[in-house]
């Protein structure tokens, strides 16, 4: 609702900032990377940042920026 980019680290991944949207979420909770890279958290990142969309993450950018604009009015 500020209209804030802000990078969060939720405590427990089912709170939820009711006021955010987010843009990019990587899962790293409760070892979601371990099923296909057993101790290799740095190749789980690695192909996490490989595979992102950025191009979807742009258009939820874009999508907050124009709701922060139309509270703003």
């Amino acid at each position: 609702m500020t209209g804030e980019l802000r990078t969060l680290w939720p405590g427990h991944p089912p709170q939820v900032v009711a006021s955010a949207l987010p843009l990019l979420i990587l899962d790293m909770y409760k070892h979601s990377d371990q099923m296909h890279y057993g101790a290799g958290a740095l190749k789980y990142i690695d192909a996490f940042f490989v595979n992102i969309q950025w191009n979807a993450v742009n258009r939820r950018l874009e999508r907050a920026q124009a709701g922060r604009r139309t509270l703003a009015n």
